[in-house]
């Protein structure tokens, strides 16, 4: 039976791990996501920073990248992109977007897009629902359960995500600028011309009903 050496600085008896127990800490917590920021993790965070190396290497061994912003102070973790023909096993849990998750994430993402460098992002809960809206199915008539369902997409993205935060203000966020990393300008690109296609076929529908 192979011995395996225990090191120094062992956290238990053979323990053979070599992070120290605050980057242990940081690589669970990014196994865990969704995301980790300087605000809300200061401690983790401070681990990711002193010791991105190792931690990159950790992750690199099943299959994940560590996505990090320190003008931002977002850290996050995503499957590596290779351009071999690799069988990788899907090691991050995925969570399905409904349809008003995805209206609200496009919006919130431009919004981003358009920011000044360095500034926060602050997003009121009516006009974003005012934008989300407009992509409402002509057949979806009971506007209140809209809003119901909209609040909950709030939620979500808000206590599961970490994508927004919660200002002073109520009805007020902040709009998490991890946002940028996670939906490229192309991806973005796609999936509003997707949205507007069907709008367009919704609107169009709707005007050869009345005719």
């Amino acid at each position: 039976m192979t011995e395996h050496t225990e090191l120094p600085d062992a956290l238990w008896s053979g323990d053979t791990g070599s992070l120290s127990l605050a980057s242990r800490r940081a690589l669970v917590q990014l196994l865990k996501g969704p995301l980790i920021t300087s605000a809300k993790h200061p401690t983790i965070w401070a681990a990711v920073l002193s010791d991105e190396s190792a931690l990159r290497s950790r992750l690199a061994e099943v299959f994940l990248e560590l996505v990090l912003d320190e003008n931002a102070g977002i850290a996050f973790t995503r499957m590596v992109q290779t351009e071999a023909d690799l069988d990788i096993p899907q090691v991050l849990r995925t969570e399905p977007l409904t349809h008003i998750d995805t209206l609200i994430l496009l919006h919130l993402r431009s919004q981003v897009a358009h920011a000044v460098p360095g500034e926060r992002v602050i997003v009121d809960t009516g006009d974003l629902f005012s934008e989300v809206l407009v992509y409402r199915s002509v057949t979806d008539t009971d506007e209140a359960a809209f809003r119901k369902r909209f609040n909950a997409s709030v939620t979500r993205l808000d206590n599961k995500f970490n994508l927004l935060g919660a200002t002073e203000t109520e009805g007020r966020y902040e709009v998490s600028p991890a946002l940028k990393h996670i939906f490229d300008p192309d991806t973005v690109s796609a999936i509003t011309a997707e949205y507007r296609r069907f709008a367009d076929t919704e609107n169009t529908g709707d005007r050869e009903d009345m005719q």
